[in-house]
């Protein structure tokens, strides 16, 4: 059991944290910033903290056309969104939260094979890294 004043920070995802939207989304994919770290291209916005959301917001994409079967594109995002989560809180809140900004993300896996976690997770760093350099 964890004392109630010890200063350690729970690893989430929570439903706040998914851009859901199609308008958002839609928004995201027409302000053209964008970066690639292969296999991962990244679309994000910055925008300053609002009252009804200030949470980073993440969505990813993993294309029909090289995965036919939905249990191949799932495992991809399982294993994005979990790197995400590992690290989003170490490398994105301390840059963003500072800041009084959040950023919404949109991942697409754009490889013809399914990567290793570790591979893939190396990338996401990179991607979460160039980020906050982007916002520098």
């Amino acid at each position: 059991m964890l004392p109630e004043d010890a200063n350690i920070h729970i690893h989430t995802f929570s439903k706040d944290e998914r851009l859901c939207s199609e308008v958002q989304i839609e928004n995201l994919l027409q302000k053209k910033q964008k970066f690639f770290c292969h296999p991962i291209k990244c679309f994000y916005s910055v925008e300053p903290i609002t009252e009804e959301n200030s949470a980073n917001q993440l969505v990813i994409s993993v294309g029909k056309r090289f995965f036919k079967h939905a249990v191949d594109r799932n495992r991809i995002k399982r294993l994005l969104r979990e790197a995400y989560r590992k690290h989003q809180h170490e490398i994105l809140d301390p840059v963003f939260k500072n800041n009084n900004q959040r950023v919404q993300i949109f991942l697409i896996y754009v490889s013809k094979e399914i990567s290793s976690y570790n591979l893939i997770e190396d990338k996401i760093i990179e991607v979460l890294h160039r980020l906050t350099i982007v916002n520098h």
